[in-house]
């Protein structure tokens, strides 16, 4: 039996659930759209989707997804304000959670059951609503998925999450459940998929059904069957497409069960003392509370975008930003990270000022800088000025961007509020004590310090 094969194997043997767990998810399931048809109302028809429905999940995701479909007609306040009852009264626990539209979460026998309003769709018709697609994708693959290949599609599953790019979500810009399997299908399994990925070279166009209605920029294109306006690869980011391509390389050439099941690494706090040493950088930490109540995917938006500004306000102040990361736990705590190389001592910036051929621009920046701290001066064609830098540490820098952010409205309001609670700067060494407390954060940054992939053998 050839190496993969048998990873292939063991992976099966601890992904694939029982066939009394798959039952009981099922079986949950079917009980809940019982209830709702029982109940009645405006909509058409109720159905179970997602990849339990499919048999394509992996085992302990206990999650159902329950679709309510509705007329083109009716209107979406009515839609969803009558989802939102029925799911208040299948339970006593449940919650209501918010994408596009609102809807509601359930909990019944130890499975999770996500209740989601939808129009009535049909193929290559424009979506009302985002969820509208999703009772097509069931029809789909039902239709078109092959028995033998749910077991690739697991195997798929579990490698992406080995090497941290399955998900569709802001956090992961990775792979959605979805995605694999239309490109477990149109590859034909998981190894020719890996075969497939290890060679890709960007951008790379699938289309099962031949149909794609508009041109796409992404790096990887994989044209909807339901929806020919849409790429369900979409949310896959450069990096995570480079990573899966670059780990089914790896994994071709030495096959392991370590690319499925990684051991995460946490670093003493004093390995974690000796690499801020050795890189001889200044790292620093902003560390302020998560905003309650709010998605996380609406949050991880949010911070992203906070973090893409101060790295471009700390840089427009002479710090180059060798490293800039963020993490959550999604309940309590966000963290931005800023690695700060070489500058920091600096007490000067340099800013550039209009090409010489332009005589107007010239002579408002010589007025300007007529006091300059030395300059101005011409280099090539452009004017240059070197200033007294107003924060002459990258701390009080971002003391200062987050000052001007809040000032000028460029907080998003749930970052804002969070922010507002409080929140402290913290360099290089002080972030030990958070560290030593919170061992999801210490996860996330011995990887982030450490950055070699666990998955490459070379």
């Amino acid at each position: 039996m050839p190496e993969y094969e048998r990873v292939f194997d063991e992976v099966l043997a601890r992904v694939r659930p029982s066939p009394e767990e798959q039952q009981h998810i099922l079986s949950v399931g079917e009980s809940v759209i019982a209830d709702i048809r029982r109940m009645g109302g405006s909509f058409k028809d109720v159905i179970m989707a997602g990849s339990a429905a499919r048999g394509t999940n992996l085992r302990g995701s206990s999650d159902v997804d329950i679709f309510v479909i509705y007329p083109r007609d009716v209107p979406r306040n009515v839609m969803e304000a009558e989802v939102l009852g029925i799911g208040k009264q299948l339970s006593t626990r449940f919650e209501i959670r918010y994408a596009e539209h609102p809807y509601v979460t359930i909990w019944r026998n130890g499975v999770e059951v996500d209740i989601v309003p939808a129009y009535e769709m049909q193929p290559g018709q424009r979506i009302q609503s985002a969820t509208d697609r999703t009772p097509l994708h069931q029809k789909y693959l039902e239709t078109h998925f092959p028995q033998e290949l749910k077991d690739d599609v697991r195997v798929i599953k579990a490698f992406l999450k080995g090497i941290g790019v399955y998900g569709a979500e802001i956090r992961v810009h990775g792979f959605s459940g979805y995605l694999v399997e239309l490109l477990v299908l149109h590859y034909g399994g998981a190894l020719a998929l890996l075969r497939a990925a290890a060679e890709w070279k960007p951008p790379i166009f699938i289309d099962l059904e031949g149909h794609a209605a508009q041109a796409f920029d992404d790096p990887l294109v994989v044209i909807d069957p339901a929806d020919p306006y849409r790429n369900v690869a979409a949310p896959v980011s450069i990096q995570s497409l480079a990573i899966f391509s670059a780990a089914a390389r790896e994994f071709l050439s030495h096959p392991s069960i370590d690319f499925f099941f990684p051991e995460p690494v946490v670093l003493s706090p004093d390995d974690v003392k000796r690499i801020f040493l050795q890189r001889r950088t200044r790292p620093i930490f902003i560390i302020a509370g998560y905003p309650p109540g709010v998605s996380p995917d609406i949050v991880w938006g949010e911070i992203k975008r906070v973090l893409r500004m101060i790295v471009k306000k700390l840089e427009a102040r002479g710090y180059y930003v060798l490293h800039a990361d963020v993490w959550t736990d999604e309940l309590a705590h966000i963290v931005w990270y800023f690695e700060i190389a070489g500058g920091y001592d600096a007490f000067v910036e340099t800013r550039r000022g209009p090409s010489v051929f332009d005589r107007e621009n010239s002579e408002r920046f010589l007025q300007k800088h007529k006091d300059a701290f030395f300059g101005p001066y011409i280099r090539e064609d452009r004017w240059y000025v070197d200033v007294l830098r107003p924060a002459t540490t990258p701390e009080l820098a971002l003391f200062e961007i987050l000052g001007e952010m809040r000032k000028h409205g460029s907080l998003r309001k749930h970052i804002l509020a969070a922010l507002d609670k409080g929140y402290e700067i913290q360099k290089g060494r002080g972030i030990i004590d958070f560290y030593v407390r919170n061992r999801d954060f210490a996860r996330w940054l011995s990887s982030v310090l450490l950055r070699r992939p666990h998955w490459l053998k070379r």
